[in-house]
């Protein structure tokens, strides 16, 4: 008997479409239940981060002193769960003085943090902030107790610790008394504003430091370094420095203007152990960008002849003539070597300067630097020749040399040997130096008071602090 194909392929097309229908249901049922959890993740981790934001305001209160206490309700679900870890993170906070090389510590405290875990996501409250952490980096929800404004820092550290799993409602409570500790007169050294010189340095350690840095950086102009092998973010502070050049010599070291011989007279007006910062780094980075960066810097050697503003190069020891004139603006001239020229001659208007940054030493010889020794004229103004020097160079000036200008060098030891006949100043402007040696018959010096009106730059372009606030807050979180 011959079976008709037509019979059999009716029940075999209802069976496939069967389970083509129930394959299309597990999809969407798998798919749905996958998109549910997710959504469901998504409102978890939103509800955390409201709780901890709350968490936040109410810490805040406890901790700056508008209350003893305060509760906080927690949600908690099967597969999250608040916890508090009082290991986690640490701020410190320093004062360097650059002047003596000096580190001084203001705050070393862990912060402790409050958090909430749920898969691969976790929030926390961390330093009066809240921060946001999946695979994909970290992002801040709450801005920590970090306030900087007009030059003024104003940072109250929240530090907490407690009870580590938490459930329920949560009590904050003031855990200790405020500690203030800058200004802090009873330091020694003694902690006071305003800042008279020196760098603060802001680092935190912590899971968050990349999210920490981008808020100091929102705060600070973007002076923030960042080390991930230690995962911090560290935020730098200069304090302005008053460039006060008020003497004909003066020294970073106290007693440093040392006469060799009863013949050698200390020239006044003169000062010692004043506080000026180093030059190294300006020098050191202007090295680096001419070297890195050619088209920023004009090459030049032997002698030179300088007519147009900008920076110009010279990556061996200058030993030829340099002669700047009428260049319509300011010059920069960066000798990597030794510089030992020639002779310096200068024509340059009242509102512009001619700096010449030295990163080895610098001698005049018997040289005229920026003064043709006429007698009748004392030479160009002092404040149209300014030279750097680096710390690890010295200066030397011997017997008829004269400089006109402000020699910068608040960490090299320079000898003033003048004299030798010569009839007419060996410098018209002024001297910085970490140690004056003068020696010689006659020596000849000259304040000019123009030399106030030079700009120097020294701060470069970093964040200017001048008044600091530091207290710590501690806060006990218990279950």
């Amino acid at each position: 008997m011959r079976v008709d194909s037509r019979a059999v392929s009716v029940p075999l097309g209802v069976v496939l479409l069967f389970a083509i229908v129930m394959m299309g249901v597990a999809v969407v049922v798998t798919v749905g239940a996958t998109a549910l959890d997710d959504t469901r993740g998504q409102m978890d981790v939103e509800r955390a981060e409201k709780i901890l934001t709350q968490f936040d305001s109410k810490s805040a209160l406890v901790a700056l002193g508008e209350t003893e206490s305060q509760g906080v309700t927690l949600a908690r679900d099967e597969n999250a769960q608040f916890s508090l870890d009082d290991d986690a993170g640490w701020m410190n906070v320093t004062v360097t003085d650059p002047a003596n090389d000096t580190v001084e510590q203001v705050v070393n405290v862990s912060l402790g943090a409050v958090k909430y875990e749920n898969g691969r996501t976790t929030l926390a409250y961390q330093g009066g902030g809240v921060w946001h952490s999946t695979e994909g980096g970290a992002r801040m929800v709450s801005p920590p107790e970090f306030h900087f404004r007009d030059a003024t820092l104003t940072l109250p550290l929240i530090s907490v610790d407690g009870d580590r799993s938490l459930d329920g409602t949560a009590r904050v409570s003031k855990r200790a008394a405020t500690g203030i500790r800058y200004p802090n007169t009873t330091t020694s050294p003694r902690f006071e504003n305003p800042l008279e010189d020196g760098v603060v340095n802001v680092t935190v350690q912590s899971d968050y430091y990349r999210a920490w840095g981008n808020y100091f950086e929102t705060r600070t102009d973007g002076n923030v370094s960042y080390d991930a092998g230690r995962e911090t973010a560290t935020a730098t502070l200069v304090v302005p420095f008053n460039e006060g050049f008020d003497n004909i010599v003066a020294t970073t070291e106290p007693g440093g203007i040392k006469p060799s011989n009863k013949n050698s007279k200390v020239p006044e007006p003169s000062e010692t152990g004043v506080a000026y910062p180093l030059a190294d780094s300006r020098i050191e980075s202007q090295v680096e960008e001419c070297e890195t960066n050619p088209s920023a810097c004009t090459n030049v050697s032997g002698d030179v002849t300088i007519t147009s503003p900008g920076t110009y190069y010279n990556y061996q020891k200058f030993g030829g003539n340099l002669d700047v004139q009428n260049p319509g603006g300011n010059v920069t001239v960066v000798v990597e070597g030794n510089f030992q020229p020639s002779s310096v001659e200068i024509d340059i208007t009242d509102e512009h300067t001619v700096t010449v940054l030295v990163r080895k030493s610098f001698s005049t010889g018997e040289n005229s630097v920026n003064g043709d020794g006429d007698d009748d004229d004392l030479g160009d103004d002092a404040d149209d020749l300014v030279v750097a020097m680096h710390s690890d160079g010295a200066f030397n000036g011997n017997g008829k040399f004269r400089f006109v200008g402000l020699l910068y060098a608040p960490g090299s030891d320079c000898n003033l040997n003048g004299g030798g006949g010569h009839k007419y100043e060996n410098v018209i402007g002024g001297v910085i130096c970490e140690e004056i040696t003068i020696n010689g018959k006659p020596n000849k010096f000259v304040y000019d008071d123009s030399i106030e009106n030079v700009d120097m730059n020294l701060d470069g372009d970093e964040t200017k602090i001048t008044f600091l606030h530091v207290t710590v807050n501690r806060v006990e979180v218990s279950d």
